[in-house]
């Protein structure tokens, strides 16, 4: 009889951990350099502090025991590890890009963003807007969730690690359309954030109520897989719903949160200017 993995089991990933210890070591060097330009907008720990724990929680997702355990035993850990991946690490290390740290040269003419020239500057140009971002993203989220596809990826290494790949960089594109981490004065208005944020929730709405609800189970592999967690298959599936539905509207909650202070904040400056204005006219 095949012996589930432990809690305590973890795996180190060559290749994981060369990408990790890369994007931090050219985070590094990007932040000293701007620290060292920017004369009032300096970047902080509102800005490593977060980028780094995208980065953690990345490594996690794909070294700890939870990548094991999600493999072929509990369909609750496999969704959990698809939300750090696609949703919270994605999320976090945007919000570490916010400017001064805005990378590879983007800026913004109107309401388009500006790749610089050349090949790289092209596909950028193409690949962050959100005709783009957003049926991607969708696509994404459902067709690895379709059971033959999923229970199929879970079983072949090389389409997993693609799953995983087209999850992150989706999520990442995603993340870039809400966040959205240029000045605040160059930045999208908030309502088309929020209404990007809130179509994304619908999406995942689609995936995760059935999974919560349905009274019998989806995925073969996780139905016929031994139980080694005291997790009958259903409840198994029912717990992967529940927990992604509620870390969906944790993360709606948060980032609507953050907007609306947003809002207040700039009205509050506008506010402000005119009351200036006035009293110098």
């Amino acid at each position: 009889m095949t012996t589930a993995p432990s809690w305590s089991s973890w795996t180190l990933d060559p290749l994981v951990l060369v990408l990790v210890v890369a994007a931090a070591v050219l985070y590094g060097d990007a932040y000293r350099r701007a620290r060292g330009r920017a004369a009032v907008r300096r970047p902080n720990i509102g800005h490593w502090l977060p980028y780094y724990a995208g980065l953690v929680l990345f490594a996690l997702a794909l070294m700890s025991p939870l990548d094991a355990i999600g493999d072929r035993w509990l369909l609750s850990a496999h969704m959990f590890q698809h939300v750090l991946l696609a949703d919270i690490s994605p999320a976090l290390i945007v919000l570490g890009l916010r400017a001064p740290l805005l990378p590879l040269g983007l800026t913004r003419k109107g309401l388009q963003l500006v790749a610089p020239r050349g090949p790289v500057g092209r596909v950028l140009n193409a690949v962050i807007r959100p005709l783009v971002v957003l049926p991607l993203w969708a696509l994404a989220t459902w067709f690895w969730s379709v059971p033959a596809v999923f229970d199929f990826a879970a079983a072949h290494s090389g389409v997993h690690a693609l799953e995983h790949i087209t999850l992150f960089y989706t999520g990442l594109a995603l993340w870039w359309l809400v966040i959205d981490p240029l000045p605040s004065d160059r930045r999208n208005a908030n309502g088309r954030r929020l209404a990007y944020l809130g179509f994304t929730r619908v999406a995942t709405a689609f995936v995760c109520i059935p999974l919560t609800w349905a009274g019998s189970t989806f995925y073969s592999l996780y139905a016929n897989a031994p139980r080694g967690y005291g997790l009958s298959p259903l409840a198994d599936q029912q717990l992967a719903g529940a927990s992604m539905c509620f870390l969906e509207l944790l993360v709606f909650g948060i980032a609507f949160a953050v907007v609306f202070v947003d809002t207040l904040s700039q009205d509050a400056k506008r506010n402000e200017l005119v009351d200036r204005l006035e009293a110098g006219a």
